[in-house]
């Protein structure tokens, strides 16, 4: 079994604030490179975000184009990130369609 390591949200809050002013004009920040800054697991990394950009911490804008889903941040009242850049790897083998049980 897996121990979590403490968590502290306000140190997490300022590295994300931290993060995203550093990167204005500059492609977003990804999941790994938040996950570096803050600590947090993979799964927690959007909720996180979320919740920042609910209670007005933080601005987030996202298009939903494929391949991926671009997304841009902000301080409120601050300058963009650019949008993500995204390499898409193409799958070695497609996808096959699930057959109904």
């Amino acid at each position: 079994m897996r121990t979590r390591r403490p968590f502290d949200a306000d140190k997490a809050t300022i590295r994300v604030l931290l993060l995203i002013s550093q990167r204005t004009d500059r492609p977003c920040p990804t999941r790994n490179e938040l996950m570096k800054q803050t600590g947090l697991p993979k799964r927690r990394v959007w909720p996180f975000l979320d919740e920042l950009h609910r209670n007005g911490v933080i601005e987030i804008e996202e298009r939903a184009i494929r391949p991926g889903n671009w997304r841009r941040m902000r301080i409120p009242g601050g300058r963009w990130t650019d949008w993500t850049t995204r390499k898409v790897r193409k799958r070695r083998v497609p996808l096959q369609p699930r057959e109904a049980a």
